[in-house]
């Protein structure tokens, strides 16, 4: 059978807000096609538990992720997983793009990258196997799991110096883990942090995260000393920041900020005609709810947007 190679749609990248474009874009009539890496699910996926998404107290990542695949699939839109797209480009100033993959090249007339962000990680033992079991990325996700619980947070930049006073607010107990003698957070935000009952843990790494199931230790390794010490806890928040994927996005002169991020528009456009962006990877806050908010408007950006160079103006495009 030959490759359906023309869609009026393209979406790269298949977590919440790249599912949710999809969703839209084919309930709008638009030949929807969502192109993912390597599975559909994103960052949501390897939650143990989200408590914070409209419609469910709990409800495990993996269990989500498949919900909204399978509504992609029931509205209409075509996926294509473990397919990465390695290049874009565009038949002339507004033509159609093209996206180079190893199935072929894919023609669309507008796309909307929703490729997400990675969260930095340590690169210690323990830290893969343990994600989703004690070690998390993403405080405001899974921090009322660990209730009442001892957990440490591994950073010193503002997201990690914000996330130790929430999980003070309702853990037993919060370390901060920091490898300087002083934080690289805001003055006002450190200044919240040193009135507050968080321990700071000073000149320090992490070199391993021990557990079996769950998370019980950190191996910590002072940086002047170098003595090694055992930290026991129960949750380990990594919180070194991300790093938005958006090389595809910056190939075809996207604008992003300083730190990588997608500038969009109210209506999620980006300054390339036709090309829409959504979720982690735009200047935004980065949670579920955000991103399918976000992959809702940008498909329906791109279904006035494609349907005016078709029909012309519609009215309200």
């Amino acid at each position: 059978m030959t490759e359906d190679l023309d869609w009026e749609l393209i979406v790269i990248g298949g977590g919440p807000a790249g599912m949710t474009a999809a969703i839209y874009g084919a309930r709008y009539g638009l030949k929807t096609l969502l192109i993912e890496g390597k599975v559909l699910g994103g960052a949501q996926a390897t939650s143990p538990g989200i408590e914070n998404y409209p419609g469910y107290a709990y409800i495990v990542g993996i269990e989500l992720a498949t919900k909204m695949k399978e509504q992609v699939k029931k509205c209409g839109a075509f996926i294509k997983e473990i397919t990465d797209v390695r290049a874009i480009e565009r038949e002339g100033e507004d033509g159609d793009f093209l996206l180079d993959t190893r199935r072929g090249v894919y023609r669309a007339k507008a796309i909307i990258i929703a490729t997400g962000g990675g969260h930095k990680h340590l690169d210690v033992p323990g830290e893969e196997m343990l994600t989703g079991r004690g070690v998390s990325f993403c405080a405001t996700c899974d921090g009322p799991l660990f209730r009442d619980k001892t957990v440490a947070v591994v950073g010193g930049g503002n997201t990690a110096v914000t996330e130790a006073l929430y999980l003070a607010e309702i853990t037993k107990k919060v370390y901060l883990i920091h490898r300087r003698d002083e934080l690289r957070a805001e003055k006002i935000v450190q200044d919240y942090v040193f009135k507050s009952d968080v321990e700071i843990i000073w000149d320090t790494v992490v070199k391993e995260i021990k557990g079996n199931d769950l998370v019980n230790a950190l191996v910590l390794e002072n940086v002047k000393s170098g003595e090694q010490t055992i930290l026991e806890i129960e949750g380990a928040f990594i919180a070194l920041g991300s790093k938005p994927e958006s090389t595809l996005a910056k190939s075809i002169g996207v604008e992003t900020n300083e730190r990588g991020e997608i500038l969009v528009n109210a209506k999620q456009a980006t300054n390339i005609l036709g090309v829409y962006a959504a979720g982690d990877v735009v200047e935004s806050m980065k949670q579920i709810a955000v991103a399918v908010g976000h992959g809702a408007i940008a498909a329906d950006s791109a279904y006035a947007y494609i349907r005016r160079i078709q029909r012309g103006p519609l009215g309200y495009a």
